[in-house]
């Protein structure tokens, strides 16, 4: 395993040397727990330290720093008074017989005079409580070495959503009070704990929300049955393991009331868990937004026992990369419209795997421009917009949908060519109203299912807990709805669609499509063969 470490030294060997580092080259002083970072052109010695300190300075410039990770005692008789703007905190103490001492945690101080003022100048990482001991009042102040950050804000279970945000110390408690402040741009790091949020809550436009890892970073909702986190425009998530949401609660969804607004980034989900019963992992309703109307996923397992892994309806889209399903009801449904591709991906256990189902609502019409017009090619006008490729025509009086393979572009009177993949076996006549709709549609290359149809609890699902696949569940595909794959299944069977199966047990190519192409060259060879015996 590779390992990183900084040049390190005392700090007198590092004054003796005097180096210059390189640009982004980072040097620690041992016994100060200091760093400096080189520039290419400063020697060491002129460089200035990596601000985790502070320095405190009276108004006779006495001073000393204090540097991350210690702890300042300011002692008093009595009316010590604080104050921090921009960074500084300033120290008055007023009529202190006794004067004020600094005292840091490895015994160095400075003694300040009665009636003067001392400013403590470092980071926001600055904190300061109030106690009293014998000597009477004592102001406890420390510095925890970290310094705000241009858009970026922390959660963490120590913070408090009184703070600001904007460093480790001043986290905040909630990733709902981080995002209500959050803003594009803004990355909002959440830290290792047990989360649960009043939800719905919103992830802004153009935000990241980065958890320590998924193993250690739990999100749960307060209301189990609601959605989690509504997505907006360009938001970026990972490192977050859900759960407790349940039915018809999703740990992402868009909001209904339309705030998601026009999609032209799609969110992303990356390096996450979804783990809990009934819920889903990612609703995407294209009915809630506009433009794209799309997600995207990468690494994102689904461990959704009785519930949907991911769930597309009414033209949204979606790109999977990743996704693993265990134990769902349904692993990916699209229905009324909904659209995905699915690349490297895995549903395991569960009822169903991939599952289409129906088309979206009427997208636009048309009429047919011809008597009789039949086959894979048919003239259809009065078109307000390009028929588009895998989109489907019905035409009345035929319960049939018909597959887009290719349009001509729309000319002046309305009018395109369109290409058909189903062949219109019966004649149809002119002028018949052609209706457009978008097909509910899955795309899956190289995926993988593993004991699908053997059921939703993992106990009795699994081989040795009596769980008995169902082959017919990998696929469905139902009033319409078509899912295009390729696929290989618990015994290493190898299909191309429902039409192409390489059995790994016995070796041996079936299907329609293997035995229609085998005809086609076999069938010369017999003709042939008869013709030379007839002569």
């Amino acid at each position: 395993m590779a390992q990183i470490r900084l040049r390190r030294d005392q700090s007198a060997n590092w004054a003796s040397a005097n180096p210059t580092l390189a640009a982004g080259e980072a040097g620690f002083e041992l016994d100060t727990r200091r760093i400096k970072i080189g520039d290419g052109a400063t020697a060491w010695n002129d460089l200035a330290y990596v601000r985790t300190e502070f320095t405190i300075s009276d108004d006779d410039s006495t001073s000393e720093s204090f540097y991350s990770g210690r702890t300042l005692n300011v002692k008093g008789s009595g009316n010590i008074t604080t104050s921090l703007v921009d960074d500084t905190l300033t120290i008055t103490s007023t009529g202190a017989a006794q004067g004020i001492t600094f005292v840091g945690d490895d015994s160095t101080g400075i003694r300040i005079s009665d009636g003067e003022t001392i400013k403590i100048a470092g980071g926001t990482g600055i904190s300061t409580s109030m106690s009293s001991d014998s000597t009477g009042d004592v102001l406890v102040i420390s510095a925890d070495g970290t310094t705000a950050v241009a858009n970026v804000l922390y959660v963490s279970k120590s913070g408090s959503d009184s703070n600001d945000g904007q460093t480790l110390a001043t986290s905040f408690l909630t990733i709902k009070a981080a995002l209500a402040v959050a803003t594009t741009g803004t990355t909002v790091f959440v830290k290792s704990g047990d989360y649960t949020e009043v939800n719905p809550v919103t992830i802004p436009a153009g935000v990241a929300l980065v958890g320590d890892n998924l193993r250690t970073t739990t999100v749960r909702p307060l209301t189990t049955n609601a959605d989690l986190f509504y997505m907006n425009n360009k938001v970026y998530v990972t490192g977050f393991t859900f759960r407790s949401h349940v039915s018809p609660g999703a740990a992402f969804a868009y909001n209904p009331n339309g705030s998601a607004g026009t999609i032209v980034t799609s969110p992303y989900v990356q390096n996450c868990s979804s783990i809990t019963t009934t819920g889903t992992g990612m609703r995407i309703d294209g009915s809630h937004a506009a433009g794209l109307k799309s997600m995207v996923v990468d690494a994102y397992t689904q461990f959704n026992s009785g519930g949907r892994g991911v769930h597309i309806l009414n033209d949204g889209y979606a790109q999977l990369v990743s996704l693993f399903t265990i134990c769902c009801n349904i692993g990916v449904l699209c229905e009324s419209g909904g659209q995905c591709s699915i690349t490297n991906s895995n549903t395991s256990f569960g009822t169903y795997g991939l599952k289409a189902d129906g088309v979206g609502t009427a997208l636009f019409t048309g009429l047919t421009n011809g008597a009789n017009q039949s086959g894979t090619t048919i003239i259809i006008d009065g078109l307000s917009s390009r028929p588009a490729v895998n989109d489907v025509v019905k035409f009345d009086g035929d319960v049939n949908y018909y597959t887009i393979v290719s349009s001509t572009a729309v000319n002046s009177s309305g009018e395109s060519t369109v290409t058909l993949l189903e062949t219109v076996r019966d004649a149809i006549a002119n002028n018949t109203t052609a209706t457009f709709y978008k097909r509910s549609l899955i795309s899956a290359s190289g995926h993988t299912f593993e004991y699908v149809g053997s059921g939703d609890d993992l106990t009795t699902a699994l081989p040795s807990g009596g769980g008995v696949p169902v082959q017919e569940n990998e696929i469905v595909q139902v009033n319409d709805g078509q899912v295009y794959y390729t696929s290989t299944d618990h015994k290493g069977d190898f299909r191309i669609g429902d039409d192409l199966l390489f059995n790994r047990a016995t070796g041996t190519i079936t299907g329609r499509t293997f035995s229609r192409s085998l005809f086609a060259v076999l069938t010369p060879y017999i003709l042939a063969l008869e013709g030379s015996l007839n002569n």
